[in-house]
């Protein structure tokens, strides 16, 4: 490839060159008429391309079959609860398109500006629900309503329309296709957005959620049907009625007919020296018919929400860990369906623009994060804790607090020298960093005194509590023979009772404890030998 700077291309190993074609860089080489797919070239002669969806296939079904699915409860609270947790955020806006470190120019402005105020006049929560139905249809195209005034083309309204009514041509763009042509249309240019859930060059249709659902919800279907009928037959209770050793067939059959009679009015005449029981059906062959349905409701949970805690319970209890993880899983799935309303909107506004002001950039439409407040509240504690002062600004500015509703407590004095608080190591005789007159002790002798004090009154009755965990960490103790072998006997016998993180915690503070107490016997054993 030849440039005003010379040729370009790649040096081999052996040192010989090989300049870049110009041709080959500019064309597609990976086609589908080269591949010599059968489907795709037969979709190529008719300007459409054949659903790949494999379930669809194999059944010989078309994509609206997926909206029969809907009649299931279980994907119906599936689909809805993994909607709404995205059509529940509000705090979502459009801000004028602005490269990095600059400020949005006027262009821009006025264009945020009025498609703002055209999508007031949007159905935006159902434009954003259409969009959400792509992750189970595989796609949603949404179809522009443009109206021209006073020199400017307004977007008057978007609509999503239904995924059946669409397809593909061998180029991978969209076309119409109706409720029953075979040949696709082209569709004009910035009429049609469409929002796809993973679409690939294989399967520009997308990943459609509710195929995937198809056998569980046939399974689903054909079980509640006979645990219907098992029920009606062996599941109430039966009236049995012995007739008595002489009685004839005639009289059998009458007996029969009141104890038909029984179920509806409880009431039956009993022949002399007839009996009957009434028996009720026990075992567990119910409870079979009861654990396949749930199968196939948790693989319809796991196909549409990644999970099934949220979704069903059972009336079991799960662990913290199980009810964190499915919480994470479904947190990512919720952050995901927010990028794809995000990326169709921003597709929307890319027309918008593209339409009225060509050399501006776009406006950008995106969820903003809600702070953390806990958070943010806890990194002041731990500020706080180490010796940093907030003023009432930081409090009103990072809370929002009124400043006539709050005031902020002055920290103490810091005593003459330097020392640490005297709350730090308060005791009845001493309260100060000067030595006692009585004895001549030091702040140190005087903390020590304190700390002394404190373990000899607690500590018996904390070892009364904890004598078993106490004797295996003596043991713990003795036994290792090294620093590293003392922190992994300390991790192997508390691990069991505590969660990774305050295992950590605990272990660093033992160690620095053990470390800090190492030392002061050292210094100890120096100055009495001095």
């Amino acid at each position: 490839m030849q440039t005003p700077q010379g040729p370009r291309g790649l040096y081999l190993p052996d040192g010989s060159f090989r300049p870049f074609d110009a041709e080959a860089l500019t064309s597609e080489i990976a086609t589908r008429e080269r591949a010599g797919d059968f489907l795709s070239l037969m979709g190529s002669h008719l300007g459409i391309l054949p659903d790949p969806d494999p379930v669809l296939r194999a059944r010989g079904d078309d994509v609206l079959v997926l909206n029969d699915l809907a009649a299931d409860d279980q994907v119906t609270t599936a689909m809805l609860g993994r909607k709404n947790r995205v059509l529940n955020r509000r705090d979502y806006a459009l801000e004028p398109g602005q490269r990095k470190g600059q400020q949005a120019d006027a262009d821009a402005t006025l264009l945020c500006d009025r498609l703002t105020e055209d999508m007031e006049r949007w159905d935006l929560a159902g434009v954003i629900s259409g969009i959400l139905d792509a992750p189970y249809y595989g796609m949603t195209p949404l179809e522009l309503l443009w109206r021209f005034d006073g020199g400017w083309w307004h977007l008057a309204d978007v609509t999503p329309r239904p995924p059946e009514w669409f397809g593909y041509n061998a180029e991978n763009e969209l076309v119409w296709r109706g409720a029953a042509q075979v040949e696709g249309t082209p569709l004009p240019a910035g009429k049609f957005v469409v929002a796809r859930h993973h679409p690939t060059y294989r399967n520009p249709y997308g990943l459609r959620l509710l195929s995937r659902c198809l056998w569980p919800v046939a399974f689903k279907k054909g079980g509640v049907t006979f645990y219907t009928t098992f029920l009606e037959k062996y599941g109430m209770p039966w009236a049995v009625g012995v007739a008595p050793a002489r009685a004839s067939r005639d009289e059998k059959r009458a007996m029969a007919a009141d104890l038909a009679r029984m179920v509806q009015d409880a009431v039956a005449v009993i022949p002399h020296g007839a009996d009957v029981r009434i028996e009720t059906p026990t075992g567990q062959v119910g409870d079979l018919h009861e654990a396949f349905l749930r199968r196939w409701d948790a693989s319809i949970s796991k196909v549409l929400m990644g999970q099934t805690l949220t979704v069903e319970l059972d009336g079991k209890g799960g662990s913290r860990a199980a009810s964190d993880t499915h919480k994470d899983v479904a947190d990512d799935i919720a952050e995901a369906d927010r990028r794809l309303v995000e990326a169709a909107l921003n597709e929307v506004a890319w027309v918008y623009a593209q339409i009225n002001r060509p050399a501006a950039l776009a406006p950008l439409f995106a969820y903003s994060e809600p702070e953390d407040l806990l958070a943010k509240a806890q990194l002041d504690k731990t500020l706080t804790d180490t010796g940093v002062v907030f003023r009432k600004a930081h409090y009103q500015r990072t809370y929002s607090l009124d400043p006539e509703e709050f005031d902020v407590r002055q920290p103490e004095a810091t005593p003459p020298g330097g020392a640490a608080s005297p709350a730090l190591f308060s005791s009845p005789r001493a309260t100060s960093s000067e030595p006692d007159p009585e004895d001549g002790a030091s702040l140190a002798e005087l903390a020590q005194r304190t700390i002394d004090a404190t373990i000899e009154r607690h500590l018996p009755e904390a070892l009364r509590a904890n004598a078993a965990i106490v004797t295996q960490l003596e043991k713990a103790v003795q036994t290792a023979e090294s620093w590293n072998d003392l922190h992994l006997l300390l991790a192997e016998h508390l691990g069991r009772a505590l969660e990774p993180d305050a295992l950590e915690s605990l272990l660093t503070e033992l160690m620095l404890a053990a470390s800090a107490y190492g030392h002061a016997a050292a210094e100890a054993e120096e100055q009495g030998g001095a």
